[in-house]
């Protein structure tokens, strides 16, 4: 038997049920992401922020910890990769590269506002690196102290690579290369109010600032000062000239322990005569806002070096009041 074409009218039954099917598949479909949707359980909670008491340090407060999440921060907006959002963020292990020497450093800006001026602490590590390392511990207590005061903390590691890690060794080199990072990167992502920069070393980090920061690239700080930790020996000699300005205004603070005279096997360091040597000679080099602060009973170890940065800053600033006023 010859297969007969089906004639249209036959045709249409057919082209109905397929159309009823596929709109019943649709509702089918919609039923179940409807039902996907009700299902789903409530976000969770999200989890309390770590903080960390900062009574070791001298402050009684509590800060956020300020820690890396992950090797995902290592290096995440290195060189061109920033933008507005980034202005706003701690970043981490950020890397960067001057005349073939490489370090790296982070920025811990969360909280500040941008719509007012801000300001920037440089913190120098002392001999090991450990508040580089470890910035989960007082440098989230520096790092607080920084934002109530409208600033965002810089924290660089020594380029050095061999033996030790210190500052001091190949300062010179050193010099430089915080130098470029400043002025090449810094500078250059964040909209900083260069009148309120401070410098703040420990240890070995306070050696580099007042024996080559200072003396030959202090311009680096138009305005705010420095606040040297458990060190901060006179250089050699000078190479550049500060303002009458700098002269008057900037604030050079030498904080140290009685007890930090080299003497512990665990600290073999005088820094107690290396901050009377450097009080001494910024002194008779001009500066007005110098000051020294011995601390009864303490040693290398037990500086308050929040508290210490957080009084300093404070003081700047009533004191920018009332010349201002």
């Amino acid at each position: 038997m010859t297969r007969q074409r089906p004639s249209r009218s036959s045709r249409r039954p057919r082209r109905g049920r397929w159309l009823l099917a596929a709109a019943l598949v649709l509702v089918l479909a919609l039923l179940t992401v409807l039902t996907a949707l009700l299902d789903r359980p409530e976000p969770s909670p999200q989890a309390e922020e770590e903080t960390l008491s900062c009574e070791p340090y001298g402050l009684d407060l509590e800060a956020p910890v300020r820690q890396r999440q992950g090797a995902e921060d290592r290096g995440l907006f290195d060189g061109d990769l920033f933008g507005p959002a980034e202005q706003t963020q701690d970043r981490f292990d950020l890397t960067f590269e001057h005349a073939g020497v490489t370090s790296s450093y982070h920025v811990l800006a969360q909280g500040v506002d941008w719509s007012r001026p801000v300001g920037v602490v440089f913190r120098l590590h002392g001999d090991g690196a450990w508040e580089f390392e470890s910035p989960e511990y007082n440098v989230s207590c520096l790092a607080e102290v920084a934002r109530t005061h409208n600033m965002i903390l810089v924290v660089p590691r020594t380029p050095d690579r061999a033996g030790e890690i210190t500052w001091w060794e190949e300062a010179e080199q050193n010099a430089a290369w915080f130098r470029a990072l400043v002025e090449e990167r810094l500078l250059q992502d964040y909209d900083i109010d260069r009148s309120r920069t401070w410098l703040t070393g420990y240890s070995g980090g306070a050696q580099l600032i007042a024996r080559e920061l200072l003396a030959d690239h202090v311009d680096l700080v138009p305005g705010g000062g420095a606040i040297l930790l458990g060190g901060g020996q006179a250089p050699s000699g000078a190479e550049a000239r500060p303002t009458r300005g700098q002269l008057r205004d900037l604030r050079l603070h030498w904080d140290v322990g009685e007890d930090d005279d080299g003497t512990d096997p665990k600290a073999i360091f005088n820094a107690l005569g290396a901050a009377r040597d450097g009080y001494r000679w910024y002194a008779q080099a001009g500066y007005d806002g110098v000051e020294l602060r011995v601390r009864e009973g303490v040693d290398h170890f037990e500086l308050p070096d929040a508290r210490i940065l957080d009084r300093v800053l404070t003081r700047a600033e009533e004191d920018s009041a009332d010349e201002s006023g």
